[in-house]
């Protein structure tokens, strides 16, 4: 994978992990999607070591951008989340991220069951 497709991947995993805020009652400037750039470009999705070290990668962020919109969530509304809302936005954010990615060993990877925490 050349350098300026690793950086086109990078933006496009950046775009595939932009959540909307499930708050309906959200003020106008808490609705703008949280996301997170994640770094790939080190990465040679050839080697399965780096298709794991990339899955790590997006799980991670996927956590940190889905618990931002919980407590987001939860200022703006004074409600919980409900029940595997949480699990469900990683698990989507992920397969996103992986479909915007297109690589056949990383969607490959992401389909073996692990825990999400």
């Amino acid at each position: 994978m050349t350098t300026s497709q690793k950086w086109i991947s990078s933006l496009t995993v950046a775009a595939a992990l932009s959540l909307f805020s499930f708050a309906s009652n959200a003020a106008e400037a808490d609705n703008a999607a949280l996301s997170t750039t994640v770094k790939m470009w080190d990465l040679d999705l050839a080697k399965a070591a780096d298709v794991q070290t990339l899955n790590a990668r997006l799980l991670d962020a996927a956590n940190v951008v889905c618990d931002a919109e919980v407590r987001r969530n939860y200022r703006s509304t004074r409600r919980a989340a409900p029940t595997g809302w949480h699990a469900r936005c990683v698990s989507d954010a992920v397969a996103a991220a992986v479909r915007e990615v297109g690589n056949r060993r990383l969607a490959m990877d992401t389909t073996a069951p692990r825990s999400l925490f």
